[in-house]
């Protein structure tokens, strides 16, 4: 039965998976880019490494206050330094922009005359040479002239990166978006999961388990300590995205299994819509009975305010305290453990969160052992098949890059060859996203560039589309195997909605054969 998660990449690749999968990353993005251009605020720099710092002392909460503070105090002072550069103390952003234009273009225009005064005295120099020596003092013109040029082309790079450098520092200290900086420290903890698995470093210091432990614990819990409010907002509209597309991915994938047969997007997402709120609730429901118990016991920790008696009272019935503990650990594990095998449930069975609850609980607690070997072949599979796919990515890149650079030979403004600067490619950036350096491009320029970073960007979001895509397959996968195992039921058991695809008529049936004549009895 185990090879059914090896099915997983082929049905995860699906186009009706991949596209429902990048619809959701396209979403949850424009949400969340939304939401930190409406709220107020924002994050200091580097304000997450600065939290992850801060774990390792003696006083976390304390260290961070104070690390923060003082990242923002240099944020503040390093964007009025700008202000003021700029001649303008109250102004806006945009007075700092055009400040550091004009300083770019004096740097470069005096790097051009100096380069012309150095060309015009070497002219004069080779005039004025006897005529015997005018070959030579040619010769050393032409070199000089060179040295010359490689130094105004190296004074006008230096000028342009210290320009550009200057103008991501002074975004980042006018404010990053929550969103943004939760998002690429994510992205990037994602990114140490997949090369560790890939170097097999499993146990151990930035060990795959680490990294996976630090995946769940730095970013989230920063934002829930830190920013509740805003990822609050942020948590129910990502989980009603992820509800209707994530739901929709497993109910292709539940019929894809279980019949061998494909449902249309329309199907899947009418599916996912009429039990959206099942999808939706299943997760929360554990999080409030953990809640409302939590209440009720710190309710109950009231009596020890009442002198002399209140003490006395909560020691006598403080058992009732650690059941209520116990209670919390069970749904808190219940949900970490079952969580993968919730929208499976619903998509499998076609029933409500609360099936979709109490099935996860029942496997897990049933065969924890065996859900957790399942779960470990799933990640590495799908490990390696994200590491083949960005392989593949990462070469069709590099390839059209090449070619379609090949022939360009204009350079830009800053002297770098044109391309380059259009779409650094993936040799250069070592990722495939990246962020263009529109400060240092024209218009046309910039808007040419924006383009090709559309384009990029939407072939990187199908590498994330298949992450998603697998993470539900897996999951469905998991769940045949799981409800095989504890509840003996078949494979092939699949709960088909009204309006569906009739898909018996697809499946060999038997004709029934008539009863044979029943024999006259002996005698």
């Amino acid at each position: 039965p185990i090879t059914m998660i090896f099915r997983c990449f082929r049905i995860a690749v699906h186009p009706s998976k991949l596209i429902l999968a990048a619809m959701a990353m396209l979403l949850i993005y424009l949400g969340g880019t939304v939401l930190d251009k409406i709220w107020p605020g924002g994050v200091v720099p580097g304000e997450l490494a600065l939290y992850a710092a801060a774990r390792e002392t003696i006083d976390p909460a304390r260290s961070f206050a104070q690390a923060r503070e003082e990242a923002r105090k240099e944020a503040v002072a390093r964007y009025q330094r700008l202000l003021e550069e700029a001649g303008n103390r109250d102004g806006s952003f945009r007075d700092i922009r055009n400040s550091l234009r004009k300083r770019r273009d004096e740097a470069v225009k005096a790097a051009i005359e100096r380069y012309q005064a150095t060309a015009r005295q070497l002219e004069e120099q080779t005039a004025e040479a006897p005529e015997d020596k005018k070959a030579e003092a040619r010769a050393r013109r032409d070199e000089q002239l060179r040295e010359a040029a490689q130094q105004r082309d190296a004074q006008i790079k230096a000028a342009y990166a210290s320009a550009s450098q200057d103008y991501r520092r002074a975004r980042e200290a006018r404010g990053i978006g929550r969103f943004e900086h939760f998002i690429a420290q994510q992205v990037g903890q994602l990114n140490a999961i997949i090369a560790t698995i890939r170097e097999g470093r499993w146990l151990g210091r930035h060990g795959v388990i680490e990294k996976i432990v630090a995946f769940f614990t730095i970013g989230p819990v920063w934002a829930i300590r830190h920013h509740p409010v805003f990822f609050t907002v942020f948590f129910l509209m990502f989980l009603s995205i992820w509800a209707i597309f994530g739901g929709a991915i497993s109910r292709i994938a539940a019929v894809h299994i279980a019949r061998d047969e494909k449902i249309s997007i329309r199907q899947a997402l009418r599916f996912s819509t009429s039990k959206f709120l099942s999808f939706f609730s299943a997760p929360i429901i554990p999080l409030l009975i953990v809640v409302a118990v939590g209440l009720l016991v710190a309710v109950g920790g009231l009596i020890t305010n009442i002198p002399f008696i209140g003490p006395i009272v909560v020691g006598v019935f403080f058992f009732l305290a650690l059941i209520a503990g116990f209670v919390m650990t069970l749904v808190i594990l219940g949900l970490v453990g079952g969580f993968n095998l919730m929208y499976p449930t619903i998509a499998v069975e076609g029933s409500d969160s609360f099936d979709a609850i109490s099935r996860s609980f029942s496997y897990l607690y049933a065969r924890p052992w065996r859900l957790a070997f399942y779960t470990a072949i799933a990640v590495v599979y799908g490990a390696l098949c994200y590491t083949f796919i960005r392989y593949f990515l990462d070469l069709m890149l590099m390839l059209t890059h090449f070619f379609s650079g090949l022939l360009v030979f204009v350079r830009s403004s800053s002297g770098d060859p044109l391309w380059n600067m259009l779409w650094p490619g993936p040799v250069l950036t070592q990722r495939l996203a990246y962020t263009p350096d529109y400060f240092s491009l024209g218009l046309g320029e910039s808007i040419g560039s924006f383009f090709l970073w559309v384009w990029v960007h939407l072939l990187a979001t199908l590498l994330g589309g298949f992450a998603i895509s697998f993470y539900f397959v897996a999951g469905t996968v998991i769940y045949y195997l799981m409800r095989k195992e504890v509840d003996a039921t078949e494979y092939d058991d699949v709960s088909l909605e009204q309006g569906e695809e009739d898909f018996s008529e697809a499946l060999p049936t038997a004709t029934p054969q008539p009863a044979p004549a029943a024999s006259a009895p002996a005698g």
